[in-house]
């Protein structure tokens, strides 16, 4: 199956989708522009006044629904059909998603302490002063758009809607992870809505509390914290579902994976792609589940990378990629306090199971061009230096490079180096004609002896978490 074939079958190829009933709008004039003063003044101020609350939501309100009239509008999936329609009966220049989206990024404030208020000043950009505009903002949008992805009569208007509302999700506002979760965790949520939805839920993890940048919390803030934590918890859960369950995101006949056709099968491995990815941006191995009992993130991530024969469809180089990418991400500590029993070398075994399987096609065809390898390389590289801080219980995220590397496990700190020089180094070099190196071999041989090594250790666990056996994972065999 072609990857435009999938993409058509599971609807996300929007353009490519009939324009149905029309909205109630003037069919060929786009909405007028609102003014964006007052957004601006909020986005840049230090906080809303109490007193100026109600006409900032009024404010607020009128914005998003400018961007819901805009996405929803007949002109935008027409457009998108016909080459030749570049302008509205006005002279305006009909936008695509991809621009509206750009457009409304100069208004997202996305808390991440990487992002730094300049070159010379460490302290984050976004502050915990930038709270009220981004709960403000958030509750807008979702007002405005979570209709039109629910209800509206044309499938590529909910599509559109739902694209749009992923890319708001940056900022992690309160509003956005109720009806993220709910997308998420509902079998019947349209597969190709799910996707987004799951852009939108890695987006929502991605974000930072802005009151604690320094435990690496997630953005969802409510008192008690308890409230906080189960939201989190039911948002990660939903999304470990769609990593281990077909059912979650194609219906499948008769709910039996052994039922799926060819085509059911690839579109399922497709979208769970997105649910891996997803999931690795949950920054713990584990955390409170939604009934305050422990979930495990990272032992579905590592179950990806030793190819659990329980995930069907197999899971290929680029899900094997998306985990070990992904559990690099998950620190075990919460609050400053370590783990318990937490497993370094089970963990360095799965990640070394997980970087065979990536890198084999690129190990045997140095031309191979089925996966991105360069950009693979890059952001892996990106994971790898950041997880070992992530052992130090008093690592602060704004200091990056600040860490007691002697707190990383010696399996840990030795993957990282040998993937570095002997997988992802020779993986991104290039020769002078920007093609790959062919003197530069990536080389697995070395890592399947490595992970030969961790097997034979007498006093081996197969628990991620020693002592949770619902943490075990199946042996891989180096071969």
């Amino acid at each position: 199956m072609t990857l435009l074939r999938l993409l058509a079958w599971s609807a996300l190829a929007v353009a490519a989708l009939p324009a149905g009933r029309a909205a109630a709008q003037e069919p060929t004039k786009l909405p007028q522009t609102p003014r964006t003063n007052a957004i601006t003044e909020f986005r840049d101020g230090r906080g809303i006044d109490k007193t100026q609350l109600k006409a900032a939501q009024t404010d607020f309100a009128n914005f998003a629904k400018y961007y819901a009239d805009l996405v929803s509008h007949p002109l935008i999936h027409k457009a998108a059909q016909d080459p030749g329609l570049k302008q509205d009966a006005n002279g305006r220049e009909i936008p695509n998603v991809d621009s509206m989206i750009k457009d409304l990024g100069r208004f997202l404030l996305d808390p991440n302490p990487a992002v730094r208020t300049s070159s010379d000043d460490p302290r984050p950009k976004v502050r915990d002063w930038n709270a009220d505009y981004i709960r403000e903002l958030g509750a807008a949008f979702d007002s405005a758009l979570k209709p039109l992805v629910e209800t509206h009569p044309e499938r590529v208007v909910r599509v559109n809607a739902a694209r749009l509302y992923a890319a708001v999700c940056t900022t992690g506002a309160n509003a956005h992870w109720p009806t993220v979760t709910a997308w998420v965790a509902n079998p019947n949520t349209p597969t190709e809505i799910k996707y987004y939805a799951l852009q939108a839920a890695a987006n929502l993890l991605d974000a930072y509390d802005v009151f604690d940048y320094r435990s690496r919390r997630h953005a969802f803030t409510v008192e008690p914290r308890s409230a906080a934590n189960k939201q989190i918890g039911e948002l990660v859960a939903a999304v470990q579902a769609c990593v281990t369950n077909p059912n979650a995101l194609v219906p499948l006949t008769d709910g039996k994976v052994e039922n799926a056709t060819t085509d059911q099968l690839q579109v399922v491995g497709f979208v769970r792609r997105q649910a891996i990815k997803t999931l690795g941006r949950c920054r713990f191995v584990t955390l409170p589940g939604p009934t305050g009992a422990p979930i495990y993130p990272a032992h579905t991530l590592a179950r990806v990378c030793v190819s659990d024969p329980a995930l069907v469809p197999a899971p290929g180089p680029a899900d094997c990629g998306e985990a070990v990418i992904g559990l690099c991400n998950m620190a075990p500590v919460v609050n400053g306090t370590p783990v318990k029993g937490y497993n370094g070398d089970a963990v360095a075994e799965a990640v070394a199971a997980g970087i065979i399987t990536f890198a084999g096609p690129r190990a045997s065809n140095p031309l191979d061009r089925s996966l991105p390898w360069r950009g693979y390389a890059m952001r892996m590289n990106d994971a790898f230096r950041n997880w070992r801080p992530l052992f130090d219980p008093l690592y602060d995220p704004s200091f990056a490079t600040k860490f007691e590397a002697q707190l990383t496990p010696k399996p840990v700190a030795d993957i990282v180096a040998r993937v570095q020089t002997s997988i992802l180094a020779p993986m991104d070099k290039v020769d002078a004609s920007g093609k790959p190196d062919l003197a530069a071999r990536v080389d697995i041989e070395g890592m399947k002896a490595f992970l030969k090594q961790l097997q034979s250790n007498p006093k081996r666990s197969n628990e991620l978490i020693i002592g949770v056996p619902a943490t075990a994972l199946p042996r891989v065999e180096a071969k």
